[in-house]
């Protein structure tokens, strides 16, 4: 039976509810958080083509899917290392510079690719430092980044800010794969790397105007009694010993680790299962970037009532569209799948981000968005034994088989984790 710290409401949640209705655009009524958009917006897409960009030349280059899955781990490994101190970071230091010096950093690793590109000089070993750097670099920068929305808009406009960021995210995941994969058919791919160097440098020009002391920003650097090992100590004893934390946490990971391997392996399917290339590639990208902009813009519009419970069919309906994906091998039927595919995910995705925000303590906040990106990490750390599998047996039995497994174990949540159901 739950109890009442497990279904308590959030901290500073309005007390209001209001019908469900699209809520339009009131979190970017705020001009700073106008500013962290657009310079998402660009950092986002710049990120979008990164990943078509990486993942083909990966695939050109070895023809492997263990080498995809490689790759992936390289850039997710640094996760584990860096993401805590990039919590701690969020809650002591200003999260604006913090931004600012990844971004920075990922123009000079984008303009470095794109002379290795230009000049032919490009190898495998390149792609995976890269990865590993840029790792680094942005498991530093992404618990600043989440946070800052809630120190921008309050909580009260949290779920609409983060439903709005989100489908700029998935906005750019609609555009910037396109734009990608039609730079990469049509030209060559240090082309697609200098655009995104002069993405990332346009995002900087708009971060750079943010306030280093936002309106709603709690305070948390006050006395200390230990350096950064006890902030991440305390930081990770406060989400194990935190009920609702916890099972998001724990849920979430098992969700993330059934349906992020899919977008690692997409080169090597899109090639070998459906018989197609990188433009092809890039337009059930852009796909499934349309559903995810459709969900994330019915996220920034829900009320804050049964939220755990949509998170688990949301889930649901992304675990049989990953199937459906799976077992697919004609590419225009493969088109539709997508567009459901990408609306679960960034609904998730979204009610997940402004969940486990909403729920955490104000001073803990950064930390427990670095545990929560470490999550991707570790995934992503899983998805080289599934680029394995992939390729013992095949990329549709080990997707396929990963959603299935993902599918029971929300059936068993669902029924016997009332905690998760009763979030609201």
């Amino acid at each position: 039976m739950a109890t009442l710290e497990d279904t308590r409401a959030p901290s500073g949640a309005p007390q209001r509810q209001r019908g469900f209705m699209l809520r339009r655009f009131e979190a970017l009524a705020n001009p700073y958080f106008r500013l962290l958009f657009i310079g998402n917006l660009l950092q986002f897409g710049s990120m979008q083509m990164q990943q078509l960009v990486r993942g083909v030349l990966v695939f050109q280059l070895t023809g492997s899917f263990a080498a995809l899955g490689l790759v992936s781990m390289a850039n997710a490994v640094p996760g584990l290392i860096f993401a805590p101190l990039g919590g701690v970071l969020a809650d002591r230091a200003p999260k604006k510079t913090v931004i600012q010096f990844a971004q920075g950093y990922n123009v000079l690793n984008a303009a470095a690719l794109a002379v290795l590109a230009g000049t032919g000089l490009m190898r495998i070993e390149h792609l995976m430092i890269s990865a590993v750097l840029q790792g680094a670099v942005n498991s530093v920068m992404m618990p600043s980044r989440q946070s800052i929305i809630s120190d921008l808009v309050g909580r009260e406009k949290l779920m609409n800010a983060i439903g709005m960021n989100t489908s700029g995210q998935n906005l750019m995941q609609l555009l910037g794969p396109a734009l990608g994969g039609l730079l990469l058919a049509l030209l060559n791919p240090a082309w697609v790397f200098w655009v995104m160097a002069g993405m990332y440098a346009a995002a900087v020009t708009f971060t750079i105007r943010l306030p280093k002391s936002p309106a709603f920003a709690y305070d948390a650097r006050g006395p200390r009694r230990g350096g950064s090992f006890r902030d991440m100590w305390e930081g990770a004893r406060y989400v194990v010993q935190d009920p609702p934390i916890r099972t998001l946490v724990v849920v979430n990971f098992i969700i993330v680790l059934a349906t992020m391997p899919y977008q690692m392996m997409l080169p090597g399917f899109v090639r070998e299962v459906l018989q197609k290339g990188p433009a092809e590639q890039g337009i059930l990208m852009t796909i499934t970037g349309v559903g995810a902009l459709g969900g994330s813009i019915i996220v920034a519009s829900l009320t804050e009532r049964n939220r755990g419970r949509v998170l688990l069919m949301v889930a649901t309906v992304g675990g049989v569209a990953l199937i459906a994906f799976a077992a697919s091998t004609n590419y225009y039927l493969t088109m539709p799948i997508m567009l459901f595919l990408g609306a679960a995910q960034a609904t998730r995705m979204s009610l997940g981000q402004v969940l486990i925000q909403s729920y955490s303590a104000d001073e803990y906040r950064g930390r427990v968005s670095a545990v929560w990106f470490m999550q991707f990490s570790l995934v992503q750390v899983g998805t080289f034994v599934v680029g394995i599998l992939a390729e013992v047996l095949g990329p549709q039995l080990a997707i396929g088989g990963l959603a299935a497994a993902m599918l029971v174990a929300l059936a068993f949540i669902t029924a016997f984790v009332p905690r998760m159901r009763n979030l609201q």
